[in-house]
Order: C-alpha cells, then sequence, then structure tokens
C-alpha cells in the first residue's frame, strides 16, 4: 500500500501516449469551438462520418483534428466515437438543435446497440462518456426552461402509480424498528 502513490504514477505516465491522439468519428453534425466552451468562437464545422484524431478530452468535450477539412478545435463528447467500433458506427445525418441532454438521451439509446453478443441479445453493459457536470460559463449562461419543467411532471409517481407497482411486484411494506445509536 505505501507505494501505491509510485505505482498510480508509473501507470498513468505509461498509458498516456495510448490515450493520445486515438482515431474517431463524428456521428452527428458537429460545431467545433477555438477552447471547451460553447461562449467562445466557433471555428467550423465538422460532418456526421468524418474520421478526426483525438488529442485531449476535458469534462464533456474533446479536442480533434479533421485532416480532410484542416479544422482543429473542440467538440462536444458526444459527438465523437473513439476506438475499434469507430468505423461502424452510425451516423446522424440531421442536425439536432435540441441540446446537450437529448444528445445524451440520444447516444444512451444508440450506445446500447454497441454492446450485441453473438447470438444478437444485448448485454447488461452499460455504456457512458463520463461527462462530469455543466461549465462555469454554462452554468453562467443557463436559463430556466419551464415548458420543459412541465413535461417531465408526467415522469413523477403518484401514490396510485406506486399501489400498481408493489401489486404487479408482489411487495408489501415491511416495519423495521428504530434502532438507537450506542453509546
Amino acid at each position: 500500500m505505501k507505494h501505491l502513490p509510485q505505482i498510480l504514477t508509473i501507470f498513468l505516465f505509461l498509458a498516456a501516449p495510448s490515450q493520445a491522439n486515438q482515431d474517431g468519428v463524428i456521428v452527428r453534425q458537429a460545431p467545433v469551438y477555438a477552447k471547451p466552451s460553447t461562449a467562445v468562437q466557433q471555428v467550423g464545422q465538422i460532418k456526421a462520418g468524418s474520421r478526426v484524431s483525438v488529442f485531449d478530452r476535458r469534462g464533456g468535450w474533446q479536442e480533434i483534428f479533421s485532416e480532410k477539412q484542416g479544422i482543429t478545435g473542440w467538440v462536444r463528447s458526444y459527438q465523437v466515437r473513439q476506438g475499434n467500433f469507430a468505423p461502424q458506427v452510425k451516423t446522424e445525418t440531421s442536425s439536432d438543435s435540441r441540446g446537450f441532454l437529448s444528445g445524451l438521451a440520444s447516444l444512451s439509446r444508440r450506445a446500447s446497440g454497441f454492446f450485441k453478443s453473438s447470438s444478437g441479445s444485448t448485454s447488461s453493459g452499460t455504456a457512458t462518456i463520463g461527462v462530469r457536470g455543466l461549465s462555469e460559463d454554462e452554468i453562467k449562461s443557463a436559463v430556466a426552461d419551464f415548458e420543459e419543467f412541465e413535461r417531465m411532471k408526467q415522469f413523477a409517481s403518484s401514490q396510485k402509480r406506486m399501489n400498481v407497482f408493489t401489486s404487479q411486484g408482489g411487495l408489501s411494506a415491511t416495519r423495521v424498528p428504530y434502532i438507537s445509536e450506542s453509546k
């Protein structure tokens, strides 16, 4: 245990070159920004299906280079697929203006297709992109969407829905006595 920090440092040092300059493909038309923020200058657009090199990652952003278009900049992570499956990724040709969270939901639905077994059934694997949250610029420029909030209310549970769920699952309430903290 006492050498764990040194071992981790060596591991990170050795793993870093394998992370640099990976191949990827753009899965939907992507605006490219000068820095990892939508508040900075957009330097171009890359079409869906374009091959790119991925250099760096910061939060929900990836720094890419498109040799074909001569563009270097930052795109949202959900717009790039890396790794062995990149050549087989299905791309979206339509533009999507619904926003970042919609893109994540769309990615999640499509990502399940990457985890098929030879029998064709979907495995229990989970695909994630590791987005840690919003940037400071995004938080400052955020605006409440009250219409979306009202639409989300349809997913809230009610006593009636809970009763149906418990009866379908054969569940019943169990009283558990309070356990006091021993001194």
